[in-house]
């Protein structure tokens, strides 16, 4: 009987410490954890896909953003703008009509109507680089990425995206005068806010004459 007890006080014990020294953890998260294997652009052209039309529809107007910052600036960035790190500059997701009133290699001006005056902005229709798309969207979570190199990646894709497949079919056809609309994205400096010459890098362009 004592050599039972004995036996079975033997098992148990190595039980217990088989079970401590044991535990699971999502192959996701540690696929997250190590960048092992993250494919950059099958997870851009997802995020392009299925979640960014969503976030485009629901931009706010320009002008509308200008007025809320105005009136309670840290109101206006928390609600409509994003940062994936802590500092001054911060982006957002906008929207807006505007007339189109010159055009260059690098950019077109364009002229917004803002309230009893205009507004001079630039649409960038060249170089298309940063993370302003990325953060702006507010779907990335450093949190998910500790390879920095896994979000550079993310962002280099959707501005490939916007070189590739949404400035070609516009720069083709948009001439002097036409009126426009723009959906993209906006860098503020919350530290030195300047709205003349603010450039949006686009996402979404539609010619309305």
């Amino acid at each position: 009987m004592k050599r039972y007890l004995k036996y079975l006080l033997l098992i148990v014990t190595v039980g217990l410490v088989a079970y401590k020294s044991v535990y699971i953890k999502k192959l996701s998260t540690m696929v997250k954890a190590t960048g092992d294997n993250f494919d950059a652009i099958a997870f851009s052209k997802k995020l392009w896909e299925e979640k960014l039309p969503a976030k485009l529809d629901s931009a706010i107007e320009l002008t509308e953003f200008i007025r809320a910052v105005q009136t309670n600036a840290a109101d206006a960035f928390s609600k409509h703008s994003n940062a994936l790190g802590i500092g001054n500059y911060r982006y957002a997701l906008i929207k807006t009509d505007a007339v189109v009133t010159e055009l260059s290699d690098d950019d077109n001006t364009l002229q917004i109507n803002s309230g009893d005056s205009l507004m001079i902005v630039k649409l960038a229709t060249e170089f298309i680089y940063g993370n302003a798309i990325r953060d702006a969207s507010a779907l990335v979570d450093v949190k998910d990425f500790p390879n920095t190199m896994d979000l550079n990646n993310i962002s280099e894709e959707l501005n490939r995206t916007v070189r590739k497949t949404v400035l070609p079919p516009f720069k083709e056809k948009v001439k002097k005068g036409d009126r426009i609309n723009v959906t993209g994205a906006i860098e503020i400096n919350k530290e030195h806010l300047r709205w003349t010459g603010l450039e949006i890098i686009p996402i979404r362009l539609q010619i309305v004459q």
